[in-house]
C-alpha cells in the first residue's frame, strides 16, 4: 500500500516525489490544518505537529517545482525552442531549484526523471506537446524563468504565469495569418524561384488555400495526415494546367513553402552535431520523409494536369529555369517576405525590424557568396553565421532572449527545403541530376548548422551566462 506524504511525516522520513496535487497539500497548510506553536516543548503533541508541518510544507515545495519544470518543457516544446537547447535550459534550472532531475528530449516528447538520493527512489513522467512555432510566447515563457532565476517571482507564481500564457491565443488572428501567406508565397516566388509577377500572383492565390489547409489540421487530425499531400497536388495541377501561361518552377514550391521541410533539416544537422544523434535522426528521416511526399505529390499533380492537357511525357516544369525580375526588386521584395515569415512563426511586431534586417543580410550574402565560385560551397555557412553573431550580439546589447526568433526567421530562407524536394522529384524521372540535387541539398544543412554553431562559439562568453533563448 503506498504511504502518503502524511504517513512518511509521522515516521520522519522525506517521502520521494510523488504525483500527489501540490495544490491539496498546499490548501491543508493554509486552512489552519496543522496549528503551529514556536513556543512548544520538544516532544509535546505540538512540537510533532510543527515538525509534521516543516516535512509536508518541504514536500510541498519539492512537488511545485518538479510542476513547474513540467510546465517549463510543454512550453517550451509548444513554442518552439530547439530540442538539442531543450535539455541544457532544463538541466540549468533543475540546478537552479535544487532538484535531482535528469531530462532526454526527442520532437514532441520529454522524459523527465526526478530522483530523491534519501529514499534511493525515482519518478518518471512523460511530457508531450505538439511542436509548433510561437516565438512571441517562447520569449514570454524565456522570460519567466528568467525572473524566476533572478528572484523576482516564486516558484508558484512563475507556475501560474506559464499557465496563462499556454492560455493565450497567439498574438496574431487566424485571418492575418492566411492573408500573410500570400504574401509569403507571393514574394518568396519572385525571389528564391526566380518568377515574374504572373508566378507571384498565381503563388500567393494557392498559397493561401495551402495556409488554410495549415490552419485546418492544427484543429482536425484527418487533414493533418493530408497535409503533405494534398495541397501539394492541387498547387502542381493548377500551376501545370496554367503552364503555357506561366514558368512552372516558380509556383509549386513558392506556394507550399510552409510545408518545405528545410527547417527541420537544418535543425536535424544541428542536432547531429550536437551529439543529439537521437533527435537529430529523428528530424533527418522525418524532413526526409516529408521531401518525398512533396516530391511525389508535386509530381502526380504535374503528370495530372499535363495528361488533361493531352501532352503525357514531358519533362516536368520544375527542372526549368525562369527569367525572374530584376535583383533591384529583391530592395522591396525581401523585408516583404521576411515580414511575412515574421507573422507565420507569431512574431511580436517590435521584433520586426531586428528579423527584417538579419532575413536581408543573410540572403544578400548568400547571394553575393554563390556568384563567387570559390565561395558558392559554403554560401549557407557565411550566411547562418552572420545571423547567429548578429542575434546573438542583438541579445546581448537589449538584454531580451530573442537570438533563437531572429535566427528562425533569419536561416528560413537560406534553408535547402525546396532543394529536396526537387532531388526526390527528379528521382522520380530518372533524371542525372538527383544526386547532385540531393548533395546540395546535404551541404547547405550542414553549411547553415555550422554556421550557427561558430556563431555560438563566438560569442561564448556572452552565451554561457545561462541564455535561455540561445539557438
Amino acid at each position: 500500500m503506498m504511504m502518503t506524504p502524511e504517513a512518511f511525516a509521522r515516521n520522519g522520513i522525506i517521502p520521494p516525489p510523488s504525483t500527489h496535487s501540490t495544490l491539496r497539500m498546499n490548501e491543508k497548510l493554509s486552512s489552519g490544518y496543522f496549528e503551529l506553536d514556536p513556543k512548544s516543548a520538544p516532544g509535546s503533541p505540538l512540537a510533532v505537529d510543527d515538525e509534521r508541518a516543516r516535512l509536508i510544507d518541504t514536500i510541498s515545495q519539492i512537488l511545485e517545482k518538479q510542476d513547474f519544470l513540467m510546465h517549463l518543457a510543454r512550453a517550451w516544446h509548444a513554442f518552439g525552442l530547439p530540442v538539442h537547447r531543450m535539455e541544457a535550459n532544463l538541466l540549468n534550472v533543475a540546478k537552479y531549484l535544487d532538484i535531482d532531475a535528469c531530462f532526454f528530449s526527442v520532437p514532441g516528447l520529454t522524459l523527465i526523471s526526478f530522483g530523491d538520493p534519501d529514499t534511493h527512489s525515482s519518478e518518471t513522467h512523460i511530457v508531450r506537446a505538439s511542436d509548433g512555432y510561437d516565438m512571441h510566447r517562447l520569449e514570454q515563457v524565456n522570460q519567466i524563468s528568467r525572473r524566476l532565476r533572478k528572484g523576482e517571482a516564486s516558484v508558484h507564481e512563475s507556475i501560474r504565469d506559464i499557465e496563462v500564457v499556454m492560455a493565450t491565443a497567439p498574438i496574431y488572428p487566424w485571418y492575418l495569418r492566411l492573408m500573410f501567406s500570400f504574401v509569403q508565397s507571393f514574394f518568396a516566388s519572385m525571389t528564391l524561384f526566380h518568377g515574374s509577377w504572373r508566378e507571384g500572383l498565381l503563388a500567393g492565390g494557392l498559397g493561401i488555400m495551402v495556409g488554410a489547409f495549415e490552419l485546418l489540421s492544427s484543429n482536425h487530425l484527418t487533414i493533418g495526415y493530408l497535409l503533405n499531400v494534398v495541397p501539394p497536388l492541387i498547387v502542381a495541377l493548377v500551376a501545370a494546367l496554367l503552364s503555357d501561361h506561366i514558368c512552372f518552377a516558380a509556383v509549386p514550391m513558392a506556394a507550399s513553402l510552409n510545408l518545405l521541410p528545410g527547417l527541420g533539416l537544418a535543425l536535424a544537422m544541428m542536432e547531429l552535431s550536437s551529439n543529439n544523434v537521437i533527435c537529430g535522426t529523428v528530424r533527418l528521416v522525418s524532413a526526409t520523409m516529408t521531401s518525398f511526399m512533396l516530391g511525389w505529390s508535386t509530381t502526380v499533380g504535374y503528370n495530372l494536369g499535363m495528361a488533361i492537357l493531352g501532352k503525357e511525357g514531358e519533362s516536368t516544369g520544375l527542372s526549368s529555369e525562369c527569367e525572374g525580375l530584376s535583383m533591384l526588386w529583391w530592395i522591396l521584395f525581401v523585408p516583404c517576405l521576411s515580414a511575412g515569415f515574421a507573422v507565420w512563426f507569431k512574431v511580436h511586431w517590435k521584433q520586426w525590424p531586428a528579423v527584417i534586417f538579419a532575413s536581408t543580410m543573410g540572403l544578400i550574402i548568400q547571394t553575393f557568396c554563390d556568384r563567387v565560385h570559390v565561395m558558392s560551397n559554403i554560401s549557407a555557412g557565411i550566411a547562418s553565421f552572420a545571423i547567429g553573431l548578429f542575434s546573438n550580439l542583438y541579445g546581448h546589447f537589449t538584454h531580451s532572449t530573442t537570438n533563437a526568433t531572429i535566427i528562425f526567421v533569419g536561416i528560413i530562407q537560406l534553408v535547402p527545403g525546396s532543394i529536396g524536394v526537387r532531388s526526390f522529384i527528379s528521382y522520380m524521372s530518372a533524371d542525372m541530376s538527383a544526386t547532385s540535387l540531393t548533395m546540395n541539398m546535404l551541404t547547405s544543412a550542414i553549411g547553415i548548422a555550422v554556421g550557427v554553431i561558430l556563431s555560438n562559439g563566438a560569442m561564448y562568453s556572452e552565451l554561457k551566462q545561462f541564455r535561455l533563448g540561445s539557438f
